[in-house]
């Protein structure tokens, strides 16, 4: 196992290798990435343990959802904390695509715990997502 500390670099091509391998929906491509005992906190609830999380992701890649030129990608990273066992980061989500001929894109924050895993890479031991809060203009409900 590596005792190097670990670099902000480090994390953000971690996350940016995270997207990339969960774009190809398929949970076995990241799995060794996800801790055993992960904690993912999303809109409809809590997921613990990698087979928890296992089933969250999938439903909501097989949410029936049909869009096309899809793209979801991070943004506004902030590596907040690194050492030699951990990382801490936050960031911004946007999933965009064309659904049923309309362009959309949704934006969300979330933020991501890291650990060395039993083999010294990096691996989610906990994600927390969010939709963006919404904007109340003084005097508007």
């Amino acid at each position: 196992m590596s005792s190097a500390p670990i670099s902000e670099q480090s994390v953000v091509q971690f996350l940016h290798h995270f997207e990339a391998l969960a774009g190809q929906k398929d949970f076995s491509r990241i799995e060794a990435l996800v801790h055993e005992r992960a904690f993912f906190r999303f809109n409809d609830g809590d997921f613990v343990g990698r087979p928890a999380v296992k089933l969250a992701i999938e439903k909501t890649w097989q949410s029936g959802y049909k869009v096309e030129n899809e793209r979801f990608y991070l943004s506004d990273v902030v590596v907040l904390s690194v050492d030699q066992a951990s990382a801490s980061v936050t960031y911004s989500y946007n999933w965009e695509g064309l659904h049923e001929g309309r362009q959309f894109r949704i934006q969300g924050r979330g933020s991501r715990v890291l650990v060395r895993g039993p083999e010294g890479g990096l691996q989610i031991i906990h994600e927390h997502l969010s939709r963006l809060p919404k904007v109340v203009e003084p005097g508007k409900p």
